[in-house]
């Protein structure tokens, strides 16, 4: 009997020995594992906020493209009606024009708001 416990308290300290290399080998594995994802996620940031970037200067040169070409329209067909109309009746035409497109998308483009906050109550 007294040999099976001085060999059982002989297994002892190598178990403990084990036991603080595999904790050691977790704790070392689980921070391995962690920059892997950090540097992963790093990646997919840089990669999105790059993507972004570009989607914003490509649609920055497109607007001001298209308010280019809006402003070279308009200024052609001032042009033109002055050759059939003065100056104040081209810039009259064309502002009417602008209050009324800019009404009709305002109409078009906003909701109109429900009934019920529309109407106003003049009893109190």
């Amino acid at each position: 009997m007294k040999s099976d416990e001085s060999d059982i308290r002989a297994l002892q300290p190598s178990r403990e020995a084990d036991l603080s290399d595999l904790a050691l080998r977790i704790l070392s594995d689980f921070a391995r594992i962690v920059a892997a994802e950090a540097r992963l996620l790093e990646s997919n940031i840089v990669g999105a906020a790059q993507a972004l970037v570009d989607r914003v200067y490509i649609a920055s040169t497109l607007i001001v493209l298209a308010g280019a070409g809006v402003i070279a329209t308009l200024a052609s067909v001032i042009l033109l009606l002055h050759h059939w109309m003065p100056w104040w009746q081209v810039l009259g035409v064309v502002g009417v024009a602008a209050v009324v497109l800019a009404e009709v998308l305002r109409r078009t483009l906003i909701p109109a708001a429900p009934a019920s906050q529309t109407t106003v109550s003049l009893s109190h």
